[in-house]
């Protein structure tokens, strides 16, 4: 009963107002209501791919650091990246991936899974010497699980390291491209 009522409310209404201002409110009117139930649904849905990057990217706060370095490499792959091998552990050279992309671009990568902290210059410092060096990198990537301090940001950024904090990772998990086109060696 309350709904027919409503319903019959509404149509009254909407009948008075053509009547009053004229036949094209009703095209206006719908396409308000449709504009604010598209608006609502795009709102709805950027809560739920947020809520869910959130979730994964907190997953990683649950590996152990071996498995962060397999993970990057796995988005390294999913990118498009060959000869992707986890080189990491005793004896690295300061480096836990190495990699190609498609256009045969070595890449160079140091993974700091440290979700509690910040990570320093000091480590940014010896992942730049090692990475273009020692490995003739063509793109330095140097990803955290949590964040980098702002002296070991603007070094990155003086030094052309690629800089992967928590937030920028959350981004490249959800599919965003994050690698840089680099040009052919």
């Amino acid at each position: 009963m309350g709904v027919g009522f409503g319903g019959f409310f509404l149509v009254g209404l909407v009948q008075d107002l053509v009547d009053a201002w004229g036949w094209w409110t009703l095209p206006v009117g719908i396409l308000v209501v449709l504009a604010a139930i598209a608006a609502l649904f795009v709102a709805r849905a950027r809560g739920i791919r947020e809520s869910g990057r959130r979730a994964a990217v907190a997953a990683i706060d649950a590996l152990n650091p071996t498995e962060f370095e397999h993970h990057v490499a796995d988005l390294l792959r999913r990118d498009g990246c060959l000869q992707v091998r986890v080189v990491g552990g005793r004896g690295d050279g300061g480096v836990d991936v190495l990699a190609r992309t498609p256009r045969m671009a070595r890449i160079a990568v140091q993974c700091k899974h440290y979700p509690g902290r910040a990570v320093g210059p000091s480590a940014v410092r010896d992942f730049n010497g090692c990475a273009w060096t020692d490995h003739r990198a063509d793109l330095a990537l140097l990803v955290a699980s949590g964040r980098f301090t702002a002296a070991a940001a603007d070094f990155g950024r003086r030094h052309r390291v690629q800089m992967v904090d928590r937030e920028v990772l959350s981004r490249w998990m959800a599919g965003e491209r994050i690698l840089p086109r680099v040009p052919a060696p």
